[in-house]
């Protein structure tokens, strides 16, 4: 009779929020924040274009504005992608909310929104606020966003359904969530993130974080590179005016993969990088509570180490402050790299592939964090040197995780070697090669933050805002409060704790990176405070076997919510406050710019990021830097056609074509009497693509961008590798089902 009367209730339940989620399914929205004020004394009489430009498909549209008006002659005008204007209107006098009608006839059109603004009739004008709404239009990114959060729906309520009214099947279907400690435990993890994301949640704002632009960019280019038929993506799209930037030589994207599909299925840039963020910190956390329960048996343990880090002052920093988006994925492998040397040196070797999957996870998402994982690694070897000689054939453990991450990530450090081997002009060759001062004041910070409970972010001095936190400060006291009990699991975590210590220390300015042996390592990972997450993995894990021996299981879970209750407020709350009072910005204001390349370590030396968006589509000869007489020319995906005159009496002469150049982009000259011959591509001055005319006084050059032949090879090894590490796994199984048997 239950199970009679909840079926139709969740059926009910589910109808009503698949109508709410799909409710705006067939409207348009467009509603931006433009603060936009136009007074006599700063802005001529003239046509100002504001936004845009905006894809609209045929219909009938509202253009709703928020403004502040003193005078009458002024207006609004929509120009087409020819810049033709289509739409016009006066600015009513006196209205603050006008509103105005448009249609889009024909085909999809990419408008822009501009003010005509007249100062001798209008002696000020301010632009609060745009929206563009319509109804009953059908968009596909509409169709397949709302299609993926039915499908979500659908399958949230299922599982509900099947745990209230079928729970058998649904263990069938996940035994591991037979077991009533394993759904307390996934609920435990969902709350922590909960708590530890709340900034995030806020559909209508952001947290502004340092490199979130950069990293949102990096979103933007994948997703417009993928829809253009590339994959793997290097030299993205969208950044830069179209003119390509290799962002995906040198920084890892494999994750980001996820949000940009996102952004594909017709979600916008900024929910899709909000639900990538929160995935993340689930995982980190998640990856905390796995790895202190496989090294101390303990559950206890584990939700403690799980708390530890869920509120880590840094973790939370590298989320909200810095947006360190390598960073904050680099969190979830940091847990599985020390599991596996914990399971290779002391448990069971056999598990090796958790060492492997960190690796190998860190060198898809963040190559700084893999350089720091190698040198803490080879720190923990020099450690263990004594049991090496005793025992090498501990090593094969470790020789077949080199393997394993050389072989599946050959599709990345292959092309990464030949662009650093055959493309010198590129910045992060100085990076590379440790060629760059050290910034003495932004590296690490003062030792007097070890013992800070929150600090107010500065971008300007970061490191002085870098802390750990008090909680991460507790751990030392409790296994002070455990000296007369050193079983098993505690030493575990006296070697977790003491191994910790000397790695902050370093994250320190009283660590001399100054000195010559030390100065190279810091200038490649730029900032030695990027120490600080690995060691608070390392204390989150030493904390919760404190914890859990200190409690002896005696009333645990109210002992954990007081532990969660301190972790929070004493850390994790001021850090989240700040966030929302101080770094939220209303969604409205974000606006996506193509140049903001953070560093732009990945441009060439002689280029400004600037440079693209003034030149556009203009091609220079080489040899006078002077504009090429085109006439007509294309910009399709990454590549680059234009037919051209020239005199040629002056000799050969060089065109600079408006791609930045990566090896890989490959060239072709079509003469009049459409003969087509290969030409080779370079660089020039500025890291252009730099082509010649042969000595043709007319033609017609196209540059595109192809894949290597040393790309392909990195591709095929990292296929042959995961075929291999499946059939051995698969291998494996088999053995041992026979060994049962027999």
């Amino acid at each position: 009779m239950k199970k009679k009367l909840l079926i139709p209730a969740a059926a009910i339940i589910l109808a009503v929020f698949l109508v709410i989620v799909n409710r705006d399914l067939l409207s348009y929205s467009y509603d931006t924040l433009l603060e936009r004020e136009f007074t006599p004394e700063t802005d001529a009489k003239r046509d100002y274009l504001l936004l845009g430009p905006l894809t609209l498909k045929p219909g009938s549209y509202i253009l709703t504005l928020e403004l502040s008006s003193e005078g009458y002659g002024s207006g609004i005008m929509l120009v087409d992608g020819n810049e033709d204007n289509f739409y016009s209107a006066d600015l009513p006098y006196g209205e603050t909310n006008p509103s105005f009608s448009f249609d889009i006839s024909g085909e999809t059109k990419q408008i822009r929104f501009g003010i005509r603004y007249d100062p001798q009739t209008t002696s000020s004008l301010r632009l609060e606020r745009v929206r563009i709404t319509a109804d009953h239009i059908v968009y596909r990114e509409s169709i397949l966003r709302h299609a993926v959060l039915s499908l979500l729906l659908i399958i949230t309520a299922l599982l509900v359904i099947l745990r209230i009214c079928f729970p058998e099947t649904l263990w069938k279907l996940f035994p591991a969530f037979s077991r009533r400690k394993n759904e307390i435990a996934l609920l435990m993890l969902v709350c922590l993130t909960a708590a530890a994301c709340y900034p995030l949640f806020n559909g209508s704002s952001y947290v502004r974080g340092e490199d979130m632009f950069f990293h949102i960019t990096r979103i933007r280019g994948l997703a417009d590179s993928l829809q253009a038929g590339y994959f793997p993506v290097r030299d993205q799209l969208y950044w830069l005016n179209n003119y390509g930037y290799g962002v995906g030589f040198y920084y890892p994207d494999t994750f980001l993969y996820f949000p940009a599909l996102m952004v594909l299925l017709g979600f916008d840039l900024l929910t899709s990088y909000k639900v990538f963020l929160v995935i993340c910190s689930f995982l980190s956390i998640a990856a905390a509570w796995y790895a202190g329960l496989r090294i101390s048996k303990n559950r206890t343990a584990a939700a403690a180490s799980a708390v530890f880090f869920a509120f880590a002052a840094y973790r939370l920093s590298n989320v909200y402050y810095r947006g360190a988006v390598g960073e904050t994925q680099a969190a979830v492998f940091y847990p599985l790299i020390i599991l596996g040397l914990y399971e290779i040196f002391f448990g069971n070797r056999e598990h090796w592939l958790y060492f492997a999957i960190g690796f190998l996870g860190l060198f898809s998402c963040h190559i700084i964090s893999l350089v720091i994982g190698v040198l803490l690694t080879f720190l923990f070897l020099l450690t263990q040197i004594r049991k090496m000689i005793r025992r090498p054939e501990i090593l094969i453990p470790l020789l077949k995780s080199v393997l394993l991450v050389a072989g599946i990530g050959a599709f990345f450090w292959m092309p990464m070697l030949e662009q650093s081997l055959t493309n010198p002009g590129l910045r992060i060759n100085n990076v590379l090669e440790g060629s760059i001062a050290l910034n003495t004041t932004n590296y690490a910070f003062p030792v007097q933050n070890l013992l800070s409970r929150f600090k107010t972010w500065n971008f300007a001095w970061q490191a002085d805002c870098i802390y750990p936190g008090w909680s991460l400060l507790l751990v030392p006291l409790l296994g002070a409060a455990l000296w007369n009990k050193r079983t098993g699991s505690v030493k575990t975590a006296d070697f977790l704790l003491l191994f910790s210590l000397p790695v902050i220390w370093m994250c320190t300015r009283a660590f001399p990176w100054q000195w010559e042996p030390f100065l190279p390592f810091v200038l490649r990972i730029q900032f030695a405070y990027r120490l600080l997450l690995p060691a608070s993995v390392m204390l989150s894990l030493s904390g919760g076997i404190y914890f859990a021996q200190l409690i002896r299981e005696r009333n645990s879970s109210l002992w954990l919510c007081l532990l969660t209750l301190f972790c929070f407020f004493s850390t994790a709350f001021p850090v989240l406050r700040e966030s929302v009072q101080n770094r939220t910005v209303d969604k409205r204001l974000f606006v996506m710019q193509d140049n903001r390349v953070s560093g732009g370590e990945y441009m060439p030396l002689g280029l400004d990021n600037t440079f693209p968006g003034k030149n556009a589509d203009t091609v220079l000869i080489t040899e006078s830097d002077k504009p090429l007489t085109v006439t007509a020319h294309k910009r399709q995906k990454l590549g680059f056609s234009f037919d051209y005159e020239i005199n040629n009496e002056d000799g050969p002469v060089h065109f600079s074509v408006p791609l930045i150049y990566y090896t890989g982009y490959q060239g072709t000259l079509t003469a009049e009497d459409g003969t087509v011959m290969k030409i080779p591509v370079s660089w020039d001055s500025r890291g252009l693509v730099n082509i010649s005319g042969e000595g043709l006084s007319r033609g017609k050059i196209t540059v595109q961008y192809r894949k290597t032949t040393i790309q392909r090879i990195g591709e095929a090894l990292t296929l042959l590798s995961i075929c291999l590490l499946i059939y051995t796994d698969r291998q494996k199984i088999k053995d041992k089902i026979h060994f049962r048997r027999l």
